[in-house]
């Protein structure tokens, strides 16, 4: 039988001017040596979290193959920061009949009192290792709540700029307007053009649109960017989204009504992506302000989320016939390019997914054709519903609710631990919470029949006049109104109204 060993076991996480070397930590534990042999195990670069360290596995294997009978190490940390790795490996070297030493705590395991120290040791340095996480923690939600910037690159579309915040430095997010024009088109294609990501990412790189660092546009970058909820303007919408998504909404409801862009933290796996799992991620509102609208933002997470094509709605920034113009070939939309200072409808089908022989019209000679088919339908018709933006005070009142929702949920959930004198003020308080409920869901009611259809409707006669001098958003408005879709064949132009 070979003569058993003292083992030295030295660890160092970072080579670096105030961590102990490897060398001071043998230093000190050669002298609690007294006259055996000895074989030292060397772990460079490794923290003290896992015991997951070359050297250390080859002590333990050793361990079992009764090679060693004592271990001398600089300081317990050495061993394993973690209480519960430590007690194992503590009935381990028990079971095997070895003891252990620390120089600097000076605990020797051979004797009871030895072991009872170590113990205690061990679990306060668990203690104080679990309270510094806990207050980096709150610290870090507590900055994130007030919409300081966590780190990290900016996202696509956005630079850095300091700002104070409470007398406290922190970044805030600042456009780069050549980007965001071109995030704001990533969302419109996607959300109404009926664009693929990876449709987009072709589209990007075939015009020579760089990616974050420079490289190729790919539907993973694409996807990241249409689910980050930095872009989106901050509305009652939003709140109730990542409210049904489980996420943990540092700030209040009300807070929700100014449409700043919005922040995600949360730990992830090594591999999970960053938008992957939202369940239990803390979102907070940012500096900045959102730039895409919570409708379309929305419209493109239910897209990310289910792969279905949703249907176009014509919110393409081009022209105002975008998502209506079909090809009477193969069905696909035309979409809109620019050549030599023209605009084309070009086919998708044909240009994309090669299914078409193809067809390509310039952009201003088919609206020219389009205005004079609408102008005659309108003159036809007498009213025509335009679809109202939804009043402000409204926005404000959905989130009034959701306060209040909130606040009687919490108060029910009290009620369970509560004593008989509290449980009168809490169902008090309940009531008080319904009256001013319902007060705000009549209030809403009111506004919305002061929106209805027929308070909007405008006279057919002056639209179809001024037809060609409205804005782009109103000719919008009206063909979406007025149509389902317009084919183009050849020189055929046909378009089908809803109506």
């Amino acid at each position: 039988m070979p003569k058993l060993k003292a083992a030295i076991y030295a660890r160092q996480s970072i080579d670096k001017k105030d961590s102990i070397s490897i060398e001071t930590q043998i230093k000190h534990c050669l002298m609690e040596l007294k006259g055996e042999d000895y074989e030292t195990y060397i772990d460079r670069g490794f923290s003290g979290k896992s015991i997951q360290r070359p050297a250390f596995l080859r002590l333990l294997d050793d361990i079992k193959n009764n090679k060693i009978n004592k271990i001398i190490i600089y300081r317990l940390d050495r061993i394993s920061r973690s209480l519960l790795d430590f007690a194992n490996l503590m009935t381990f070297f028990e079971e095997h009949n070895v003891s252990f030493i620390s120089t600097m705590e000076k605990f020797d395991t051979q004797t009871p009192m030895g072991r009872a120290m170590l113990s205690i040791t061990m679990v306060f340095a668990q203690l104080e290792r679990e309270t510094i996480a806990q207050r980096i923690k709150d610290n870090y939600y507590e900055r994130a709540k007030k919409g300081f910037y966590m780190g990290g690159p900016p996202p696509f579309g956005f630079t850095k700029e300091e700002v104070k915040v409470d007398g406290k430095k922190t970044k805030r997010l600042k456009e780069k307007l050549d980007e965001i024009e071109i995030v704001k088109e990533m969302f419109d294609l996607y959300a109404y053009e009926g664009y693929s990501l990876g449709q987009i990412s072709k589209y990007l790189n075939e015009n020579n649109i760089k990616a974050p660092k420079g490289g190729n546009w790919d539907s993973a970058k694409i996807s990241r960017i249409l689910q980050n909820p930095v872009y989106v303007k901050s509305d009652a919408d939003i709140y109730d989204y990542y409210k049904e998504k489980g996420c943990v909404i540092t700030n209040d409801p009300k807070d929700f009504i100014n449409g700043f862009g919005l922040y995600l933290y949360g730990p992830r796996g090594k591999n999970e992506r960053k938008f992957k799992n939202i369940a239990g991620k803390t979102l907070s509102i940012a500096l900045h302000y959102g730039i895409i609208n919570s409708d379309t933002f929305i419209k493109c997470q239910k897209k990310l989320e289910k792969n279905l094509q949703l249907k176009n709605s014509g919110k393409g920034k081009h022209t105002y016939l975008s998502g209506l113009v079909k090809c009477g070939k193969c069905n696909y939309a035309l979409t809109v390019v620019s050549a030599n200072g023209y605009k084309y409808l070009v086919c998708r089908g044909h240009t994309n997914l090669h299914c078409c022989e193809g067809q390509t019209h310039r952009l201003k000679e088919v609206e020219n054709e389009i205005e004079k088919i609408i102008k005659l339908r309108l003159k036809e018709e007498k009213y025509i519903a335009l679809p109202a933006e939804e009043p402000r005070e409204l926005k404000e009142l959905k989130l009034n609710l959701i306060e209040i929702e909130n606040n009687i949920n919490n108060l029910i959930n009290y009620l369970a631990s509560s004593n008989g004198a509290l449980i009168g003020y809490i169902n008090k308080k309940i009531n008080e919470f319904e009256e001013k409920k319902q007060k705000i869901l009549e209030r809403m009611n009111k506004i919305k029949e002061e929106q209805n259809l027929k308070d909007n409707y405008n006279d057919i006669g002056i639209i179809a006049e001024k037809f060609e001098k409205l804005t782009l958003e109103d000719k919008k408005l009206i063909t979406n109104a007025l149509i389902e879709k317009i084919e183009i064949l050849d020189n055929n132009i046909n378009v089908f109204f809803k109506f």
